[in-house]
């Protein structure tokens, strides 16, 4: 892997990223289809996502801000991450790898919960409990 803090951040959050996507997503699989076998997915569109990941926490270590900011912080860098990146994919091949085309039914009345497709507003608690512990997972990696 070389000897560069910032490389081994880029793996670590790229093995992370990956790891976490397919688990998350098999456990939803079953849950909706209660396949036993607990397939799940990723993109390889991901790889260079998660790639990034690293330097959303290099640029918000720059802020002196308690855990519950620092946590919105994240999740809001993560939102963008998320936006730009399904955005530029969508531009340059038709379609995004994830699509967040939902509602939720209030008092008998329907509401979306996504921006654009790319985006949603169910993802903002795992964005901010990844942000906060991917920072200690980020130290640790740069540690290495």
């Amino acid at each position: 892997m070389g000897s560069n803090p910032i490389t081994h951040a880029i793996f670590g959050f790229i093995l992370a990223g990956i790891t976490l996507e397919v688990f998350w997503t098999s456990i939803l699989d079953f849950i909706k289809s209660k396949n036993p076998r607990l397939t799940g997915v990723t993109y390889l569109w991901m790889f260079p996502i998660y790639a990034l990941v690293p330097f959303i926490y290099i640029l918000l270590s720059q802020f002196q801000a308690n855990i519950f900011l620092k946590g919105i912080l994240y999740m809001l860098g993560f939102y963008i991450l998320e936006f730009v990146s399904g955005f530029l994919i969508r531009k340059a091949v038709g379609k995004s790898p994830w699509n967040y085309n939902r509602t939720i039914k209030i008092f008998g009345k329907r509401y979306k919960t996504s921006f654009n497709g790319l985006i949603c507003l169910e993802y903002a608690p795992i964005w901010y409990l990844y942000g906060i512990l991917g920072e200690y997972y980020f130290k640790y990696l740069i540690g290495l």
